[in-house]
């Protein structure tokens, strides 16, 4: 990746977007008459210049995207969503006060589960190879280290859905956004050229695995094997890496562990697949 010029080409993906859904008529406003949007992109780190986050972010050697579905706002009942910027979750901004500094503060401290899973995920993908395949018991044990990992190195948050919701989002609205916005979220997507990608539903992961087989039909996805590891693809011409992971706010029998390894159990299986062992 060369390009280091792409926060003011998303600006103009997230405007087309926009209009869009005024166009369409899926949009929906804060009180003050503002469209309720979410911007992403590649997460800001406390402390330290946008610009040197973003150009880290283009010379990293594993740039890992994860799609998500949609922004969780947290409101009281009957209280419009609201627009935000979801690349500063983990940094101060000027103007941030109070509940907002604090809860920046548990973001950076892996204070949820949410954050927990994706620092998890997102030091094993960065860390393993042949050599360390690095179980989630060693991760675990690897607390502090996973921490200032993630609040130090590059990573990016793409919803799929550029609407905030609730704690839940049902595959039906999941999927007409993925069918109208599509085009829009490849686009995003090649702006930030990911070499991982991390598809937060089966929806997404399906989604996501098609348009690649439509933009280079003569190059398509490669598999691991017939059988096994039916959650991840690769494709050669780019280089890229997708997954079918579960959402990382998943609770019980899908949080922690289960979670760690719907990504890295086939991560390192393609890790091998590389040198035939």
């Amino acid at each position: 990746m060369t390009n280091n010029n792409f926060v003011s080409e998303l600006d103009n993906i997230f405007m087309e977007w926009q209009q869009k859904m005024k166009t369409i008529g899926d949009a929906y406003y804060d009180e003050n008459g503002k469209l309720a949007f979410t911007k992403d992109g590649v997460i800001y780190k406390n402390g330290e210049k946008t610009e040197i986050t973003e150009q880290k972010w283009v010379n990293s050697s594993k740039r890992i995207l994860f799609l998500l579905k949609d922004q969780h706002q947290i409101r009281d009942e009957g209280k419009p969503f609201w627009p935000e910027d979801i690349r500063y979750w983990l940094k101060d901004g000027e103007n941030d006060k109070g509940d907002a500094l604090k809860q920046k503060k548990e973001n950076r401290e892996l204070g949820n589960r949410f954050f927990k899973h994706l620092a998890n995920i997102f030091w094993g993908l960065s860390k393993a190879d042949l050599q360390n395949d690095w179980e989630y018991d060693e991760v675990v044990k690897c607390e502090y280290e996973v921490k200032e990992f993630f609040n130090a190195q590059p990573f990016a948050l793409v919803e799929c859905k550029k609407q905030p919701g609730d704690g839940t989002l049902d595959d039906k609205i999941l999927i007409h956004h993925l069918n109208e916005y599509g085009d829009l979220l490849i686009r995003e997507i090649e702006i930030l050229e990911p070499n991982m990608i991390i598809c937060t539903s089966p929806h997404i992961y399906n989604f996501i695995n098609n348009a690649y087989q439509k933009q280079y039909p003569n190059d398509g996805l490669k598999r691991i094997d017939e059988k096994k590891h039916n959650s991840i693809r690769f494709h050669p011409k780019t280089q890229t890496l997708i997954f079918c992971s579960y959402h990382p706010s998943s609770f019980g029998k899908y949080g922690g562990k289960f979670n760690y390894d719907s990504v890295m159990d086939h991560y390192r299986a393609f890790l091998k697949s590389i040198y035939n062992l």
